[in-house]
């Protein structure tokens, strides 16, 4: 399973529904899309009969209605989510994010957005964005954005690869495919099992049910995504092998993958000004990723802050231990829109990339 040739073909993959769409709008009718995806407000809004058959199929696609088992299982893993969801994301900035800049190949893609290290905050908040519009309750019903969202993502994806795979600069037979199936493999098991690797990490007891469930609901979310029925595990054992396969092929110490790190490291340090973590989010970091990937972005911890932030992470254990109470999906969102608004920035959103160096 999960075998280095067949790893090896998914990298030369992406996504050929999306990119058929991309390439029906690009270069010539970028604006065109663009205002197509700007007048979405929620999963009923009409497409206009002038898009591309194309992009048709895709919307097709994505927009297919759940059956049964499936909508069972996004319950389920909603019900996982809401449970958890300051925690979880809490998890997506310190964790899940500098865990995808340690695969050297996968991060050579997200460097070439300046934006990206330049403003890692939107970076973030669009992160976060996304996993709330698909983890709120009726997110598929008509009224909610789960649909929509999944395909703004899934063109987005994209309109990189077309980028990348236009300025004359890519190394293919090095990199693969720009954002190809195994990446993206490695992006939906940060949001799944790396997820729940962090809430054991900050003492929080997850059943092995729970974490199957919350698999599960990343795996057909990430079919949404355009992901390979082969790259979606499905159970803890296959993610737990997928990710250690993928880790050991591609976690290595690289330029952009530091470079990422450091960018948000440092949004890190103003943002938990007047915090329980103000001066301890390096260390937080670093105690969620472990000494290994943490040598490989470059974090460096000396002695004094590992021995400081000790004592928040034991009081932090006991109060999950014995403590916590069940979170809700309403207090993490309502946190999150006053996070978003201190940035004050009316471009946060999921929207198509205007280029790619």
């Amino acid at each position: 399973m999960y075998s280095q040739e067949t790893l090896d073909g998914f990298r030369l993959q992406g996504d050929a529904l999306a990119d058929a769409a991309i390439d029906s709008y690009f270069p010539h009718r970028k604006q065109e899309l663009q205002s197509v995806l700007d007048a979405f407000q929620n999963n009923s809004t009409a497409l206009p009969s002038s898009i591309s058959p194309a992009l048709g199929l895709l919307y097709q696609h994505v927009f297919q209605s759940f059956d049964a088992v499936e909508s069972a299982k996004i319950e389920a893993g909603q019900k996982f989510f809401a449970k958890n969801a300051s925690d979880i994301m809490l998890l997506l900035g310190f964790l899940s994010l500098p865990y995808c800049y340690a695969a050297a190949k996968g991060a050579e893609v997200l460097g070439r957005s300046n934006r990206i290290i330049a403003e890692p905050g939107k970076r973030l908040i669009e992160t976060a964005e996304f996993v709330f519009d698909i983890t709120r309750p009726n997110a598929f019903a008509p009224e909610g954005k789960g649909f929509v969202s999944i395909l703004k993502v899934r063109l987005i994806h994209a309109v990189i690869r077309w980028y990348i795979n236009h300025s004359g600069k890519w190394d293919h037979a090095y990199f693969g495919v720009p954002v190809n199936q195994e990446d993206m493999a490695g992006t939906n098991l940060s949001f799944s099992l790396i997820a729940v690797r962090g809430l054991n990490r900050l003492g929080i007891i997850v059943l092995t049910k729970e974490s199957e469930a919350y698999i599960q609901f990343w795996n057909i979310i990430g079919a949404r995504l355009g992901l390979h029925k082969d790259l979606l595990p499905q159970n803890n054992k296959e993610s737990f092998l997928l990710e250690r396969r993928i880790r050991e092929r591609h976690f290595e110490i690289s330029e952009v993958g530091q470079q990422l790190t450091q960018s948000l490291l440092k949004y890190f340090e103003t943002v938990t000004i007047n915090s329980p973590l103000e001066g301890k989010s390096k260390s937080f970091v670093q105690f969620l990723l472990g000494d290994k990937v943490s040598q490989i972005l470059g974090i460096k911890v000396d002695q004094f802050s590992r021995v400081s932030f000790k004592p928040f992470y034991e009081l932090m254990k006991v109060k999950n231990l014995f403590l916590r109470k069940d979170d809700n999906y309403l207090a993490a969102f309502n946190q999150f829109n006053k996070n978003k608004q201190q940035l004050a920035d009316d471009s946060i959103g999921l929207s198509l990339p205007k280029n790619t160096q």
